[in-house]
């Protein structure tokens, strides 16, 4: 190695300097010598190797050749140098350098000033500086790795007091750092317990356990109990730490992990578990897991039911041992599509053969469980029994077929309209219209409409579609296609709607009733005429029953007149023939006034309205009040309801009734009583006595006209009294009957609808 010389003239070295010269080049550490003037006296060997200059080529030279490219370089050596000669004695200080080949070194330069020169050692750290770098890297990146672990970490010294610890222990201890920092653990700061629930002992923390058996701590369960009565659970791990090559430990490092949630997750774990194999046992499908080997290695109750084996069988078989003959391939040949991914569940329906035999329809589903690397573990097979929706498809379409034929075929006209246009009409509406069927098609229902009757349905249809009504139906003409003649029909129109209640189509069925109502106007004119017709007889019966009954009132007048002016002058047989016309005549003239009263029963009644019963029946007592005392009767009632009827004619039958109870009397008091009793949709009157009593067979007569069961010498009357009831009782929508046994009196009954009956 080319030892560190003086330079050559002009430069004179001192002797000594030479000396020295030759001792640093030596040296492997790169040294310069430095003139008062800045300039290189001399460098050694190590530092031609890290400037990659030759010295003879340089010494001699500033530092600012040696510099040219990074003159801030140059500026802080020269200015140190400067320092250092005002100073005196030795200075170092750190400066990245770049050699003159470009290479950026990081050193460290130490300066000393001597009698007539400057001398200085440089040391290369770049190495060092690169270590260095690297550590507060790694130191960085393990803070990092440390703060964002979900782990809470502590790190204790020999005395086991914290000396650091990491924001997850912060956040599961619910203490600052700061509160941490120099205490003896956590478990001194927060009251903690065991598994149990006892406290923990001071002897049993962790890192107390771990520095006395010299063996480190993993999962022990501690917890924390917070001041609203939680316990937080966590799980400790303690460990030594120790430095490469030593056997004593320097500290301790412990992690803590909250586990309360993993509790609670194991448990919510055990639930699901517990919820999955009850929704597999109990689920309303067949489930099953079938090996590779196609056989069945796990079913359920209902898999069981479908197919009619017990699960211990079930388990002996494949599925391909009990399909069906016809269906034996079919899901074999979606296995292969299913195994390597090209779908994830295969959906088909199949047959199986029931242990008993029978036929079994499935709608089957099935997917592959796979492992971590996608490999097929399992299959996982679902079966939901569609026998009864098969037979119900098979149904339906015999139900099709048998509705095209009922259209097809019906008596009454059918047709599917869509938007007011025929989309579909049977025969029966063609024959109805007077249209082929291709004519009726597409064509507007309003088109072959009686040009009055074209809107009658519009306002009843928009609230079909808004679902206002479910139906309707209506009365409208329409126009033959064949005669133009008029054709009424009776109609009923419904909606068809999709699933999701959009309407579809309207369906409507035609009833021709041409004939119906040409035959109501021959009834409303022959209504119209027999209206007149009674009109006629009532205004007939008022003038004769008026006109009769004028002359028959001068026959008894002047009848009577003779008997008192010639009584000395008549015999006893023109007494006798007088008496006969004067009650002749009495008589017709009541028959007259009775048959008035019986035909204007219908015709001059009064509206019904609601009646207290009690109020008409105290009007017929009333009005027979001297016929009562006469009897010496007993006249008894039940409370009276209030009821729907015309109230004098109400009165009339209760008059008539206890009129007649008071006629027909026994010898013994006569006894009547008037009853009452609610049915479910009427009101029934009774009206009992303790009379003659009447047969059997005359229970229907004696509701006719001037129908009589005695004559009038035993009992007077015209006979009339209890058609009138009836004729009464019919107005009211009632019934009219009696219950009698002869000698032992007689019970009349009659009805009222509660709800208002019509005219």
């Amino acid at each position: 190695m080319e030892t560190l010389k003086p330079a050559k003239a002009p430069f004179v070295v001192p002797s000594s300097l030479e000396s020295a010269l030759e001792l640093l080049e030596r040296l492997p550490v790169p040294m310069f010598v430095k003139g008062r003037d800045g300039r290189y006296l001399g460098v050694n060997q190590a530092w031609e190797d890290l400037f990659g200059v030759k010295r003879a080529a340089f010494v001699g030279k500033s530092v600012f050749e040696l510099y040219p490219t990074n003159p801030a370089i140059a500026e802080k050596h020269a200015a140190k140098d400067r320092e250092l000669w005002e100073t005196g004695g030795a200075q170092s200080y750190e400066i990245p350098i770049v050699t003159p080949d470009g290479r950026r070194r990081e050193t460290i330069y130490y300066k000393a000033v001597f009698p007539g020169g400057l001398i200085g050692a440089i040391l290369d750290v770049t190495a060092r500086k690169i270590a260095e770098s690297a550590l507060r890297e790694s130191e960085e990146r393990f803070r990092a790795i440390v703060d964002s672990a979900s782990e809470g970490m502590l790190v204790y010294d020999r005395k086991l007091t914290i000396v650091s610890a990491n924001r997850a222990a912060e956040h599961i201890l619910g203490l600052p750092v700061s509160e941490l920092m120099g205490k003896p653990g956590f478990t001194s700061l927060l009251p903690c317990i065991r598994e149990d629930g006892t406290p923990l002992a001071q002897e049993d923390r962790p890192t107390r356990a771990t520095v006395r058996t010299g063996r480190p701590v993993s999962g022990a369960v501690v917890g924390i109990k917070r001041p609203d009565g939680s316990v937080t659970w966590l799980s400790v791990n303690t460990t030594f730490l120790r430095r490469i090559d030593e056997t004593e430990h320097y500290g301790l490092v412990s992690t803590i992990s909250d586990i309360t949630a993993q509790h609670d997750a194991e448990t919510r774990l055990r639930e699901s578990e517990r919820r999955f194999r009850n929704t597999f046992e109990y689920a309303g499908s067949g489930m099953a897991h079938i090996g590779l080997d196609r056989r069945f290695i796990r079913v359920n109750r209902r898999l069981c039911e479908i197919l009619g084996y017990p699960e211990q069988e079930l388990l002996k078989l494949t599925g391909r041992q009990i399909s069906h003959p016809d269906d034996l391939d079919i899901i074999n040949r979606e296995r292969p599509r299913l195994y390597s991914g090209e779908v994830n569940v295969v959906r088909l329906e199949k047959r199986y053969l029931r242990k008993d035999g029978a036929v079994v329809w499935v709608k089957f589903t099935m997917t592959v469980e796979r492992d971590a690397e996608g490999r097929p573990l399992y299959e996982i097979a679902v079966y939901d029994d569609i026998t009864a929706q098969r037979e119900a498809e098979a149904g339906l379409r015999q139900s099709e077929a048998r509705f095209r034929q009922t259209f097809e075929l019906a008596a009454s006209g059918i047709c599917h309209v869509i938007d007011g246009r025929f989309v579909r009409v049977n025969h029966t509406l063609c024959e109805i219209l007077g249209y082929a069927e291709h004519e009726l098609l597409g064509k507007h229902v309003k088109e072959v409409s009686h040009p009055d009757d074209r809107d009658v349905t519009d306002a009843e249809r928009a609230r079909i579609r808004a679902g206002e009504l479910e139906q309707a139906r209506f009365e409208k003409r329409y126009i033959r296609g064949d005669n133009a003649r008029v054709v009424w029909c009776d109609i009923a129109i419904a909606l068809v709607r999709d699933v999701n209640g959009a309407p579809l189509y309207e369906v409507a069925i035609f009833d021709d009733i041409t004939e119906r109502k040409q035959a109501d106007a021959a009834l409303q004119l022959a209504h119209e005429e027999l209206k007149r017709s009674n009109a006629e007889l009532e205004q007939f019966a008022y003038v004769a029953s008026h006109d009769l009954q004028e002359p028959l009132r001068m026959v008894a007048s002047y009848t009577q007149l003779l008997a008192r002016r010639y009584d000395a002058r008549l015999d006893g047989d023109a007494r006798e023939f007088m008496a006969y016309i004067v009650d002749g005549a009495t008589r017709m003239k009541q028959l007259i006034e009775d048959l008035l009263a019986y035909s204007r029963v219908g015709t001059k009644g009064g509206e019904f309205r609601p009646v207290a019963a009690e109020g008409a029946l105290g009007r017929a007592l009333f009005n027979l009040r001297a016929a009562t005392e006469e009897a010496g009767a007993v006249i008894t009632h039940d409370a009276m309801p209030v009821v729907s009827a015309d109230e004098v004619q109400l009165a009339q039958m209760f008059q008539n009734l206890i009129g007649n109870a008071l006629k027909f009397r026994s010898s013994s008091v006569p006894r009547i009583h008037v009853g009452v009793s609610e049915k479910a949709t009427e009101v029934q009157f009774e009206v009992r006595d303790n009379g003659i009593g009447i047969e059997p067979q005359y229970y229907e007569r004696i509701f006719m006209v001037f129908q009589r069961l005695h004559n009038k010498g035993e009992y007077p009357g015209t006979g009339i009294g209890l058609a009138i009831c009836k004729k009464v009782v019919e107005r009211h929508r009632g019934r009219i009957w009696v219950d009698s046994r002869p000698g032992e009196g007689s019970s009349f009954y009659f009805t009222l609808p509660k709800e208002r009956g019509g005219n």
